[in-house]
C-alpha cells in the first residue's frame, strides 16, 4: 500500500462517527464499560461464543460416542446462552443464571417486590437441611 493511501484511510478511520447501537436498549448503553454487564463486555463475550459454536460444529461430525454427545451438549448451551444475550441487548433483562465469557459467574438475583404473610411480615423462605440418620 502506498503513503497515500494509507493517509486516505486514517483519515477516514478519524472521521468515523462512533456506534450509535440503535438496535441495543438505552439502559444497556448507559452502563458503564467497567460494570459487570456492560455492552462493551456482553459483545465481546458474544463474539467469543459465536466462535466457539464455529469451532464446535466440525468437531462434532468428527466425533462418536460419548464425546459427540458432550460437544453437541455444549454447542447448544452456546446457542442458547447466545439467545439469551440477544433477549438481553434487545430488552435489558438478563435471563440466565450465569453469566460471562464461558457463563463462569454466577448471578446475584434482586427482589424487586417482597411478598407479606397475614401478619404483615416479609416472607422469607426458609432452606431446610436434610437431617441425617
Amino acid at each position: 500500500m502506498n503513503e497515500k493511501t494509507k493517509d486516505k484511510m486514517a483519515r477516514a478511520r478519524a472521521a468515523k462517527k462512533p456506534p450509535t447501537y440503535k438496535n441495543v436498549h438505552e439502559d444497556v448503553k448507559a452502563l458503564d464499560d467497567d460494570h459487570y454487564l456492560s455492552l462493551k463486555k456482553v459483545k465481546e463475550w458474544e463474539k467469543h461464543n459465536k466462535q466457539r459454536v464455529k469451532e464446535l460444529r466440525p468437531l462434532i461430525r468428527a466425533a462418536s460416542g460419548k464425546e459427540q454427545r458432550v460437544l453437541e451438549r455444549e454447542l447448544f448451551n452456546r446457542q442458547g446462552y447466545l439467545k439469551y444475550i440477544a433477549t438481553y441487548l434487545d430488552t435489558a433483562t438478563w435471563l440466565d443464571l450465569f453469566y460471562g465469557k464461558d457463563q463462569e459467574h454466577l448471578m446475584k438475583w434482586r427482589t424487586l417486590s417482597f411478598a407479606y404473610d397475614e401478619e404483615g411480615f416479609i416472607k422469607v423462605s426458609k432452606v431446610e437441611k436434610p437431617s441425617v440418620g
